[in-house]
């Protein structure tokens, strides 16, 4: 009798489990940190139902680590973690296989780009794959036995998706509607979502405190002028997402898969659904490679099953998952590999300028203008007090919703600005990439937490050369002294309907003294003239204040429409 030869020994669960997160663990230690992972590390520090950019799953992630272990690994164990369950959640969509059945799904994990990106890399990527996986799991559940119990779970599994990212929604949309109207006449799937709804009401509730921050950002729209590189990038990223090797067999399993099965329908309506939702987005401007990168789910479930239906070319999937899976490890080994080792700059690789200028600065504050991620790596990276403000050239984050910035108030601080700073006397630094701009400011004045309030009349139009009257006060939380060591002045801001601006120094200001503390004083009274560099159309008028040879700061008045013509 042909006896089939035996699986190694090591094959399986647990040992893959184990062997996956050891190597995920070493990454995690000997990788250096992108930046938006330090501004987590920020998060961490501050734990809250909601931030500027994101829920708060991946600050609740870095917290699991940040405290009490060092370094890149401490910042990274949560993450670690987090994919460990992943993969462990995604061993049980797909029924537990043993023997080549787990070969065959331990070969199509290992082939997921993403999945290796987001085992070590802190980034709310990583909670939403979990998330995803066992809100399919909870979907499942509910398709195969529309009980209370089974629906409970699946509201559950909402509500930790929605605290993941934003385009949660998306997954729950795309997955629910090829089954509305079955769902709808189900009182176990209207359970479902007012749980995940009373669930997420706390992150609502912070949105409502602090005025809707995250959905003004995420919400505000883009409509850059359309370009084709838009629409070709995001279609070649998704060769980088799900690896080019593994497309045809994909295409196979989505079209070969059972529509009768409901949780089948689901995946298919997923994967279609994201794509072109993204692909739509590409005619209002870029898009990023991993926003489709939950995919990778549906598509291994898919995958996984057709080649248990038929396994015709399961040789050829097999190497060619392996082949996938070595190409990444081996770019897994270069990104731990020493600086010294490798004949290219190795990426993320912060520390060295972050000591230099640590060197520079010493143990008083470092300023950023209009970087929250060099802030967040030069705090973590040395351990000194580090911040951000933002002007008109850069987006808000979450540096401007904490308060905690009024202790650089009149300190001696570093000030490293963008390479655009107008300012003879700051000297050039150079970070990994670009030049900017460094110098010494004793009695820094935090500007950016007064409040303009203008009064001005608009007319419906307005035309280049015209003039209204205007008059501005100032209310500041603490003393701003306007004629320090690096002068302020004030600004109007024209932006147009496309977030395009344009900005212009009004002057003279009716006090050039100091600001007094929880008052409101008259800082400009006279014309305002709109120059011909503003562009026509709609408008909204701002003003705020800013740092001589900087633009505007951000955010400090309300805003006064009108529409603006030659």
């Amino acid at each position: 009798m042909h006896l089939r030869p035996r699986l190694p020994v090591y094959l399986r669960p647990a040992y893959l489990l184990l062997g996956w997160t050891l190597l995920n663990l070493l990454q995690a230690g000997l990788t250096p940190l992108d930046p938006d992972e330090t501004y987590y590390w920020m998060y961490a520090g501050d734990l809250a139902w909601g931030y500027f950019d994101h829920p708060p799953a991946v600050a609740l992630t870095v917290a699991l680590g940040r405290d009490w272990l060092p370094g890149a690994l401490g910042l990274r164990l949560g993450t670690v973690l987090v994919s460990a369950a992943t993969v462990t959640a995604l061993y049980y969509l797909l029924d537990r296989p043993r023997g080549r059945r787990l070969l065959l799904a331990a070969s199509l994990v290992f082939a997921q780009p993403f999945l290796h990106v987001y085992g070590f890399i802190a980034t709310p990527d990583g909670p939403l794959l979990l998330f995803t996986v066992l809100y399919l799991l909870g979907l499942r559940s509910f398709l195969r036995a529309p009980s209370w119990g089974s629906g409970l779970l699946w509201g559950l599994t909402m509500a930790g998706l929605l605290y993941t990212k934003y385009h949660g929604v998306l997954l729950i949309a795309f997955t629910v509607l090829p089954h509305l109207w079955y769902l709808l006449r189900r009182p176990a799937a209207w359970g479902a979502v007012v749980l995940g709804a009373l669930l997420y009401v706390p992150h609502l509730y912070w949105q409502y405190a602090h005025d809707w921050p995250s959905f003004r950002y995420h919400l505000g729209g883009r409509d850059d002028v359309y370009q084709l590189k838009y629409t070709t990038q995001y279609l070649l990223n998704q060769l980088l997402v799900f690896s080019p090797f593994l497309l045809y067999y994909y295409g196979r399993a989505f079209w070969r898969s059972s529509a009768t099965d409901g949780f089948v329908r689901s995946c298919r309506w997923l994967i279609v659904g994201l794509i072109v939702f993204f692909l739509f987005m590409t005619s209002k401007g870029s898009t990023e490679a991993h926003w489709t990168a939950l995919l990778s789910v549906p598509l291994v479930y898919l995958t996984y099953h057709e080649l248990l239906r038929h396994p015709t070319g399961r040789g050829t999937l097999l190497r060619l998952c392996w082949i996938t899976g070595g190409i990444l490890l081996l770019a897994r080994l270069l990104l731990m590999a020493p600086r010294e080792w490798l004949p290219f700059a190795k990426p993320f690789d912060h520390a060295p300028w972050v000591e230099r200028l640590h060197e520079i600065a010493g143990d008083e504050p470092v300023i950023v203008e209009n970087s929250y991620r060099l802030a967040s790596l030069y705090e973590f990276y040395c351990g000194r007090p580090a911040w951000t403000f933002t002007d008109v050239a850069y987006r808000n984050n979450q540096y401007g919703l904490w308060e905690r910035d009024s202790v650089f108030q009149g300190r001696t601080v570093w000030l490293l600005g963008q390479g655009n700073w107008k300012n003879p006397a700051a000297r050039e630094f150079h970070p990994q990439k670009g030049t900017m701009r460094l110098e010494r400011v004793e009695d820094f004045q935090v500007a950016w937490r007064v409040e303009l309030l203008p009064e001005l009349e608009l007319p419906a139009e307005l035309a280049a050369g015209d003039s209204v009257a205007l008059t501005v006060r100032a209310y500041a939380p603490y003393p701003i002294d306007l004629d320090s060591e690096l002068p302020l002045d004030l600004f109007a801001i024209a932006w147009d309907e496309r977030g395009e601006k344009d900005y212009w120094k009004l002057g003279p200001l009716a006090t050039t003294t100091t600001l007094p503390r929880n008052d409101t004083t008259l800082l400009y009274r006279g014309l305002l003239t709109i120059p011909d560099t503003v562009p026509t159309g709609k408008v909204e008028l701002t003003f705020g204040l800013g740092y001589r040879g900087m633009p505007p700061l951000r955010g400090q008045s309300e805003a006064y429409g009108c529409y603006l013509y030659r």
